[in-house]
């Protein structure tokens, strides 16, 4: 009797701590199902097909596209003329030659073959007039001169030139006039020492017009 008492209580005993143990089980799912956070469904949105093709999007506002025009741009070569304008004035300087010669005389003598008619209204107006030739005596000793010389009248004054040099110098006379009209010329020449000539080369007369 007292077996079958001490088994009913081992029974009720290990009834009450299942049920403790099944309590506490309980109890503990429902703390932890407490505090998961709220999950939120998300919809997602169905992939296109792969194998499909997707339509492009129109804008509303977008209008056809038409093909670009092509501009043709031609190019021209512009040649730009220069005109050149030319002036032609008067001659101003007027050169009348008249040669060479060469004298062993110590006073004026005509060098043979040195003249020339001059006509002075050919050349209106006459600003100045000038005699030049290239003069040397021979190996420098004394001294030369030359003239340009009106024929039959003598001397035209300012038109002297003179030199020691041996060597060939331009010679070149003050500024002088002629005498209106047509005339003869001659160029005269004379030395310091008979025995050493005078040369006169290149002679001429510079008419310079207004």
């Amino acid at each position: 009797m007292i077996a079958k008492i001490g088994v009913a209580i081992l029974a009720l005993a290990l009834t009450d701590l299942i049920y403790i143990n099944y309590w506490m089980v309980r109890n503990s799912r429902i703390e932890t199902s407490s505090q998961r956070p709220v999950e939120t469904d998300i919809v997602s949105s169905p992939s296109p097909d792969i194998g499909s093709s997707p339509s492009p999007l129109v804008s509303p506002s977008s209008t056809p596209t038409t093909p670009a025009e092509t501009k043709v741009v031609e190019t021209k070569t512009v040649v730009e003329k220069q005109t050149q304008t030319i002036v032609q004035t008067a001659q101003k300087e007027i050169f009348i030659p008249l040669g060479s010669g060469s004298t062993k005389s110590n006073s004026y003598v005509d060098l043979g073959g040195l003249q020339v008619n001059i006509d002075t209204t050919k050349y209106s107006p006459i600003d100045s007039v000038i005699f030049e030739s290239s003069i040397r005596v021979e190996g420098g000793n004394g001294k030369m001169y030359a003239r340009l010389y009106q024929k039959d009248v003598g001397g035209v004054i300012g038109s002297e030139i003179s030199t020691s040099s041996a060597g060939g110098i331009l010679g070149s006379s003050s500024s002088f006039l002629l005498p209106t009209g047509n005339r003869v010329y001659t160029v005269q020449a004379k030395t310091d020492l008979v025995e050493f000539p005078a040369y006169v080369d290149g002679a001429r007369v510079k008419i310079t017009l207004k």
